[in-house]
């Protein structure tokens, strides 16, 4: 199953990602005072969507398709069934951002 590899040891740090023939950049950033993630989405270096949560079991950028963002699903989830929510300690260890096609 494919993911978004998420290097919390570089936070705050941007990438670019290529989904269904698109680019995109994703901004990462850690709330440390309340211990989440989230996302600034950039299309072609414009600013998409700020501040985007990752939220456990959540589809990312739910609700937002009228909007240039990624055509496929991206779904932060744990197949060891032992996280409930996404945190600085899971991410990337258990808690994954899963890309469905």
């Amino acid at each position: 199953m494919k993911y978004i590899d998420i290097d919390k040891t570089q936070v705050p740090y941007q990438f670019e990602i290529r989904l269904k023939e698109e680019t995109f950049q994703f901004e990462i950033y850690y709330n440390a005072s309340h211990d989440y993630f989230t996302i600034n989405l950039y299309k072609d270096h414009n600013l998409v969507r700020y501040g985007e949560k990752i939220i456990f079991g959540r589809k990312l950028f739910e609700g937002l398709e009228y909007l240039n963002i990624p055509k496929v699903d991206i779904i932060p989830a744990d197949t060891t069934k032992h996280s409930i929510r996404v945190d600085y300690e899971n991410i990337n260890e258990d808690v994954f951002l899963y890309v469905l096609d």
